[in-house]
């Protein structure tokens, strides 16, 4: 099914000191389309680019003068503006955000944004959950995650197989309820207990139960815990 035109699955607005800047980025390094610029593409002060129907709008920082003048909100909306515009004339923008951006193949985009001339921090990475993917920032110093769901080959819960798994899908039927969440701990425990090491394995309960807790402790979903 087809998104119409000015519905996108991800929509974030991002504030940039330096509009034109940005703008650039986004299209000639991260290959967005500008699907809409306002006033115009030679002064932006907003801008909306698109890559696979997820947006990310820009708009440009303004002085906490400039507030009052441009909003037609209420005293509260006002008010808000204003705090936003001084907090970020404190701190460096985008520090601590970080946005996911699907793409149909990670590592060929990845090559494609190195040939634009962009400065990945990471080369792909094939994650735990599902995603492989690799990060970078753009000029104001917000984090793009780009990402690709492919098929992992063993269950991040027990260890099983994966064989019939579908991109993203982290968990194998016997780790998971019936709407496809992961199971409780002691769930996961007492059938890794009863029905690996004490069923396949031949091990006394005892020992079942010492040989799953550090079997579990390695695993992704319960690394750590004892």
């Amino acid at each position: 099914m087809s998104t119409p035109k000015g519905h996108y699955p991800l929509a974030v607005s991002l504030t940039s000191k330096d509009m034109s800047k940005s703008v650039a980025f986004y299209r000639n390094v991260l290959g967005f389309e500008l699907e809409s610029v306002w006033p115009d593409a030679d002064r932006p002060l907003w801008a909306n680019l698109v890559l696979d129907r997820q947006s990310v709008m820009l708009g440009a920082a303004m002085g906490a003068e400039q507030v009052a003048g441009c909003s037609h909100g209420t005293p509260e909306q006002v008010a808000l503006l204003k705090r936003a515009v001084e907090d970020l004339a404190k701190n460096r923008p985008g520090v601590g955000v970080t946005i996911y951006v699907e793409v149909p193949d990670v590592d060929a985009y990845h090559e494609r944004v190195k040939s634009r001339g962009g400065r990945p921090l990471m080369s792909p990475t094939t994650e735990f959950y599902g995603l492989r993917d690799f990060a970078i920032d753009d000029p104001e110093g917000y984090r793009l995650n780009f990402y690709t769901n492919v098929k992992l080959s063993s269950c991040q819960s027990c260890g099983l197989p994966l064989t019939d798994a579908k991109p993203g899908q982290m968990y194998c039927g016997y780790c998971t309820d019936e709407a496809g969440k992961l199971k409780p701990y002691e769930v996961v425990f007492q059938g890794t207990v009863a029905g690996y090491f004490m069923g396949m394995k031949k091990m006394p309960r005892a020992e079942a139960e010492q040989a799953a807790r550090e079997h579990l402790a390695r695993m992704p979903a319960w690394v750590g815990r004892k």
